[in-house]
């Protein structure tokens, strides 16, 4: 599942900063993007697999974990998880 791919990036107003592979296995996906209109105030990340259960074990359907950071990458308005873009937009809305 990916849900920030570059058409979605520039709908919601963000520039990619990195995506890359990470060196351990199993190799997760990670980004990182920037809010252009706020010339970098807030920072997302995401990891496109996402997480497989909750704290209390019970299985989630597929889902892309992420985190927005706003003022600068000094403070964390939401860390969690999505099921789809529309989601993450109202996060995004709700954290403005």
């Amino acid at each position: 599942m990916e849900i920030f791919t570059d058409e979605f990036l520039k709908e919601i107003g963000f520039k990619l900063v990195s995506r890359k592979n990470s060196e351990f296995s199993p190799f997760q996906e990670f980004g990182k993007a920037v809010d252009i209109r706020t010339n970098g105030i807030t920072t997302i990340y995401w990891n496109n697999d996402g997480r497989s259960c909750t704290y209390f074990g019970d299985k989630l359907e597929k889902n892309i974990s992420f985190e927005i950071r706003k003022d600068g990458d000094t403070r964390t308005a939401f860390n969690g998880y999505a099921f789809n873009s529309d989601e993450v937009k109202l996060i995004l809305k709700l954290t403005n």
